[in-house]
């Protein structure tokens, strides 16, 4: 058997990709979600814990598993697990559940662009995301607040 113990290039993408991954969904749930929902404390902690928990869950998955020839099937069955879950819980609002799936495709943007994508194009394509969410929260909070 021809078992690898440690590939440094692949280590070396796996943490700075990671670390980058961990930063945006971080920047997205508590700088963006948590500053523009003004609902009780309790639950909007409990929705920062899972969209941190499920974006890194998403990215190991999909980065760990990128290698097998699952790519973007894999990503979308993903999106239906979690999909399949969604209607196995308690009903929650649209905007949390859009977070939701925020995190879970930046996580897998993230992972599965692993060869296909120079860190500057990944971290202007995240840098476009915050962007985005941000403007439309800070729209939709100025405008309910006239």
């Amino acid at each position: 058997m021809d078992i690898i113990f440690a590939n440094n290039q692949d280590i070396a993408d796996l943490i700075t990709i990671l670390l980058l991954n961990i930063f945006v969904v971080f920047l997205i749930s508590k700088f963006i979600y948590l500053k523009f929902n003004n609902r009780n404390k309790k639950s909007l902690n409990e929705f920062f814990f899972t969209y941190n928990s499920a974006a890194l869950i998403t990215f190991l998955l999909c980065f760990l598993l990128s290698n097998v020839k699952l790519d973007l099937g894999f990503a979308l069955g993903l999106f239906a697990i979690f999909a399949i879950l969604r209607f196995r819980t308690e009903t929650i609002k649209v905007k949390e559940m859009t977070y939701f799936f925020v995190v879970i495709g930046v996580s897998a943007i993230n992972a599965l662009s692993n060869n296909n994508a120079s860190f500057l194009e990944l971290a202007i394509a995240n840098f476009s995301i915050i962007l985005l969410l941000f403007v439309l929260e800070y729209t939709i909070s100025r405008s309910s607040s006239e």
